[in-house]
C-alpha cells in the first residue's frame, strides 16, 4: 500500500469547521453593531443641522439677537420636517453671571413624545448671545 494521500484529513476539516462557527457569529455581531452606530451617527447629523439652522432662524428673526431672558423666545419650541422626517425642539435660555449675556440651549428630539417628557434629546447645543445692557451706547 503506498500513501500517497491529497486532501485533508477528517481532524482537519472537523478543526476548520470550528473555526468558522465561532468566528462567523462573532463577525456578524460586529456587522449588527457597526449598522446600528451608523444609524445612531446619521441621526446625531441630522439633529445637528436642525438645532443649528433653528438657532440660526432665531438670529435672523431678531436682528440684535435674544435681548433678554425674559424675551418671548425663551421657552420656544416647534417642529422641523428634515430627511422626511419630524424632529422637535426646545430652545431655553438663562442668564449668565455676565452682565448683557445669555446662554441659550436648543434640544433636538426624535419626536414631540419625547419633547414633552425632556428626555432623550439627540443633540444639545448651547451658545451664548450678547444682550442689550442698559446704558451701554451702541
Amino acid at each position: 500500500m503506498t500513501t500517497d494521500t491529497r486532501g485533508f484529513t477528517l481532524v482537519e476539516v472537523m478543526v476548520a469547521l470550528f473555526v468558522v462557527a465561532v468566528a462567523l457569529p462573532a463577525l456578524m455581531f460586529q456587522l449588527g453593531t457597526q449598522l446600528s452606530s451608523a444609524a445612531v451617527l446619521q441621526d446625531k447629523a441630522l439633529a445637528s443641522w436642525v438645532a443649528q439652522d433653528q438657532l440660526a432662524l432665531l438670529r435672523l428673526q431678531t436682528p440684535q439677537g435674544l435681548q433678554s431672558v425674559d424675551d418671548a423666545v425663551a421657552g420656544t419650541q416647534g417642529e422641523r420636517q428634515l430627511a422626511g422626517r419630524e424632529w422637535a425642539w426646545l430652545l431655553s435660555t438663562a442668564a449668565t453671571p455676565v452682565p448683557g449675556m445669555t446662554r441659550q440651549t436648543l434640544r433636538v428630539y426624535p419626536d414631540v413624545m419625547a419633547r414633552q417628557r425632556q428626555r432623550d434629546a439627540i443633540v444639545e447645543v448651547t451658545v451664548y448671545a450678547r444682550t442689550d445692557v442698559a446704558g451701554e451706547a451702541r
